[in-house]
């Protein structure tokens, strides 16, 4: 009987587990319509596209708080298109205002904020969710949302493109590009790497080192601070040193650091130590080629970015699946060694094919 309860207790989590990777799967579909969205922010203006996002997420939000079952699958492809849609045009956006040599740290200011009111609001949603219920988060963000559209549709100025051209490059246009499609194998390959790196190591804790959900919780905590690091590293000194040298430095030392990663074997602290500062390097790599990637397309920035949106994506959704088989077939250090030649193969594209100021050259 006992056998027999905890069997249908598991199928029960089993299914949960389940829909929510099922629905996290609709939510990422939505990348592959950023290029689209991309290209209509480069002809009608990111202001227009910022604040289309921002209803979308309003109506996402308002969706998920009042609907059940397989109809939340709607507002969920809702808020992945809003983000999707929001993301490449804001930094299209900021790109347009800032400078070349101050672009990197405006870049990277906005990545910071991002993780700044994460731990601002993440208390305030569980102390929501405590005293008015699960779906109260959603009415809150959705309000914010609509709040946020209507400001920027009624005091933010479309900016005026930086560039010499004023031709609009259709995004067929863009892909023949060679430092177009090197840009979009960059992103690939170095989200591989990030989704390698997001489930190896739990996977690796809890299997050789019976880590439990506090412990696990505390690397995690101790990852998201030196994520936070990276970036404000990363903004710092990218447009002193390069957007390219920044990039390229952090990806090379990531790719060291998970070759490394094995041989700590059973050292608990040399483990944490290594995880840290990996995902450190990889932070601050992301965060300086948002401003290299730009330069490659200086007259359809929404459009790369919408393009290199879809290639994280993509990088994402390979990355678990190398890890989820390589892990039962060959173990911990094929893991590291592939995700240390996916940035081999990432720091080769971008000192080939991507330069600096690609703007100031055309």
């Amino acid at each position: 009987m006992i056998f027999g309860k905890g069997k249908m207790i598991w199928m029960k989590f089993l299914r949960n587990c389940l829909l929510k990777a099922r629905l996290l799967m609709i939510r990422s579909a939505s990348a592959f319509f950023s290029p689209l969205i991309g290209s209509l922010a480069d002809r009608y203006g990111r202001r227009k596209i910022i604040s289309f996002a921002l209803v979308s997420q309003t109506l996402g939000m308002a969706g998920i708080a009042l609907a059940t079952g397989w109809w939340s699958v709607f507002p969920i492809f809702l808020c992945g298109v809003a983000v999707n849609a929001y993301l490449p045009a804001q930094q299209a956006y900021i790109s347009d205002l800032a400078p070349y040599e101050r672009r990197g740290r405006a870049l990277a200011s906005i990545d910071i904020a991002f993780a700044f009111s994460g731990m601002v609001l993440m208390p305030i949603i569980g102390w929501l969710i405590s005293a008015y219920g699960w779906q109260a988060p959603f009415w809150w963000l959705g309000a914010l949302s609509l709040i946020a559209a209507l400001l920027t549709w009624a005091y933010l100025p479309e900016t005026k493109t930086r560039t010499k051209s004023k031709e609009s490059t259709g995004m067929w246009s863009l892909l023949r590009q060679r430092n177009i499609q090197a840009s979009m194998g960059v992103a690939i390959f170095l989200f591989i790497a990030v989704g390698i790196f997001m489930t190896f190591w739990s996977i690796w804790l809890s299997a050789d080192f019976n880590f439990n959900a506090l412990e696990l919780g505390l690397i995690a905590q101790q990852i998201g601070i030196a994520e936070l690091l990276g970036a404000i590293l990363a903004g710092l000194v990218v447009d002193r040193l390069g957007k390219r040298r920044t990039s390229m430095t952090g990806i090379i030392v990531a790719a060291i650091m998970f070759w490394a990663i094995p041989l700590a074997g059973e050292n608990l602290i040399a483990i944490r130590m290594l995880l840290v500062i990996t995902v450190f390097w990889i932070e601050l790599s992301i965060v300086a080629l948002f401003p290299l990637h730009g330069e490659q397309a200086p007259h359809a920035r929404a459009s790369i970015f919408a393009l290199i949106a879809l290639g994280n994506g993509i990088g994402l959704a390979i990355g678990p699946v190398i890890t989820t088989n390589l892990w039962d077939w060959r173990g911990l250090t094929a893991i590291t060694t592939v995700a240390a030649l996916s940035l081999v193969f990432s720091v080769i594209l971008l000192w080939a094919f991507l330069h600096d100021n690609v703007e100031a050259l055309s």
